[in-house]
This record gives C-alpha cells, structure tokens and sequence, in this order.
C-alpha cells in the first residue's frame, strides 16, 4: 500500500524542480560573473589609473616646486643630501586619504656623456667593466664607427662597407644612441652585449648605468660611481677618497656632506682630472609612486634645467637643389606666457599593480 498520498508526491516534485531551476541558475550566474570578471578588473584598474594619475601628477609638481626653492636659494642642485631627500615632507604635502605617495631620484648626470665620450675615455670605460684591452679596443671603436661621421674603422668589420654587406644593406647613422638597445645593430659591438638568443650580457647593464644617452657638460661627482672616475683618469686611491669623504656624516649635523665646486673636489682628493665633471646635477630623474590599496602607478620624469641637457641634435641633412623652400612655422601664440623653470625630457608611466611575493620570502 502507498503511504504517499498524491498531494504529497505533487509536493515532492515541485521541489525538485525548484531545486534543479537554483542550481541552473547558480550556475548561470557563476558563469556571468567569470566571464565579466575581466571587464570588471579592466574598469577598476581604469578607475584607480585615473585617480592615481592626479595623485602623481600633483607629488610630482610639488617636488619641482620643492627643487626650485633649494636650487634658487643655494644657486644649484647638488645631491640629496642638500635637504630635499624628502621634498614632499618639506613642502608639507598630504595625499588623500587612503593614498600613500613615495618620491625616489636617479642623478642621471652622474653618468658620463655618451655624445661627449672620446676614443681614450670609452675605452678606459669598457676595460673598467669586464672587457680585456683588446675587446675594448674593438668594442669602442664599433661605437665610433657607428656613431661619429669620419671615423677611421680600425677593423673592416666595423667599417661602413661592412653594414653595405649586410642583407638587406645598412649605413650607420653616424649620430648618437638613441636607446642601449641600439647596440644590437652595431656590428662587433653586438657580440659583446647580447648573446645569440638577444638577451642582454651584464656588459649591456653596466654599460647603462654608467654612461647617458643625453648630452651635457659634466659629470656630477656628487653621485659619479668609481668605475666613472676610474675611466676619466682618476686612480683608486682617489676615487675611495671622494666616496669616503661624501658617505662620511658630519658630525654637528649627521648629515652627509656633498660638493659645490670642483674646487672643494680637489682639498678631498688633490689634483685629479677635472675635464668633463662638476658638482652640480644637470639631468635628474624623478620616480613618483601612488599606491592605493592594491592598485600602483609609477611615474617617471627625467627634468633638466636652463637647457642644460639635452638630446645629441639629429643630423643635418641638406635639402634638394630644386627643393620648394617651407615657410616658417608660425609663432607661437603670445597668450601662452606659462614659462617652468625646468624642462621635462622624459615622461612615462606604470599602472601595473605590484607583483605577490615570492613563496619564500617572509612574511611582513
């Protein structure tokens, strides 16, 4: 006999129903939200580069602000431990809530001229970084015979025929670097920086790091690294001189002392060569970073000041004789009268959040 009346089996497959159409739909709604998970990550990171963006930008003209004051007052920029390390705790700025704002500088002056470099000095250079004297010698005179018009090769295989062999045939451009990854187009040159799958050698980062692709006057001794000093004629007792005297903290104040002239470089270390260095920064590099929560911009401004660096100017090439002659570009409007005291060079930025740590590292 059936204890189950009809009403209670009616009952009993409703619920069934009710049942398999939530699990339909929990399913549904698991698959939406995966597949707009992405769109939704993509508009939050959108948001946060936004309002992120306005943060950095405002750090960064606070820290110029800040740069000035010390540059007007002391008459130049010489290291950070003039006192503006820290130029958004001197000028007082307060990111909005929740925000978090860092400012770091690379003294890009403290690096040797590229455009500037002679024969001698490069090749001083490279030994300085790992390459014997022969290597060096090959090595700089690739650069040469790539960057200078009029050079000499003194090897065929770095001569302008050689690119003209090349297939499909090239000229050298005979004008500066543009960027470091450049040098993978330098005949010769290119064996000694990246290996045979095109990966950069150590060679190619501590060539970076020591020289600059902009042109300007003189190296900053203030942040100048031995291998600079070593290159420009100086002897390691001098260089562990200078680096002693500037890491040394003075004792009234606990503050790194810095130089102001190439004057008081010579009561550190005597009669060292002076060509090619001063005490001031020419080309500075600015890192802001604001971070909310999860969420990281990086903003990077390579500034100089009073024109005082620059990119190696771009051959002249000279016009057709039957050439139309172009009219002169209008002048500028006279209502733009905004005039910084500084120019900026390089502008980029980074929206990438910051990446996990590794599995092993220990925990905060």
């Amino acid at each position: 006999m059936n204890l189950l009346s009809p009403i209670f089996r009616r009952r009993g497959s409703v619920l069934v129903v009710v049942l398999v159409t939530l699990l339909f739909a929990a399913v549904l709604l698991t698959r939406l939200i995966e597949t707009g998970a992405p769109d939704l990550l993509i508009a939050m990171r959108l948001a946060d580069r936004d309002r992120l963006r306005a943060d950095a930008y405002g750090a960064l003209e606070t820290t110029l602000a800040a740069l000035v004051d010390f540059r007007t007052v002391d008459g130049g920029l010489y290291a950070p431990s003039q006192g503006w390390a820290d130029p958004l705790g001197y000028a007082g700025y307060t990111p909005r809530e929740g925000v978090t704002v860092a400012v770091t500088f690379e003294d890009e002056s403290a690096k040797l001229s590229l455009p500037r470099l002679n024969a001698d000095t490069l090749n001083a250079l490279l030994v300085q970084l790992g390459l014997t004297t022969a290597e060096a010698a090959r090595v700089a005179d690739a650069l040469l015979g790539w960057t200078r018009s009029g050079h000499i090769a003194a090897e065929s295989a770095t001569s302008d025929r050689a690119y003209t062999q090349t297939d499909p045939p090239a000229q050298p451009p005979h004008r500066s670097l543009r960027s470091f990854e450049e040098l993978a187009s330098v005949a010769v040159a290119r064996e000694f920086f990246f290996n045979e799958e095109g990966r950069p050698k150590p060679l190619f980062d501590a060539f970076r790091q020591a020289v600059s692709l902009y042109d300007f006057n003189g190296t900053n001794l203030n942040s100048a690294g031995e291998s600079v000093l070593l290159a420009s004629g100086w002897d390691t007792g001098q260089s562990g001189q200078l680096q002693k005297y500037l890491a040394t903290p003075v004792s009234a104040t606990r503050t790194r002392p810095y130089l102001r002239s190439l004057q008081e470089a010579r009561t550190q270390v005597g009669n060292a060569a002076s060509r090619n260095f001063g005490a001031q920064i020419q080309l500075l590099r600015i890192h802001v970073t604001a971070r909310q929560g999860a969420a990281q911009l990086r903003l990077s401004a390579l500034v100089t000041w009073a024109g005082q660096a620059k990119l190696p100017s771009p051959i002249a090439v000279a016009p057709a004789a039957a050439a139309t002659p172009v009219p002169p570009a209008p002048a500028p409007a006279a209502a733009n009268t905004l005039r910084y005291p500084f120019t900026v060079l390089e502008l980029s930025e980074n929206t990438l959040p910051e990446p996990p740590p590794p599995p092993d590292a220990p925990a905060a």
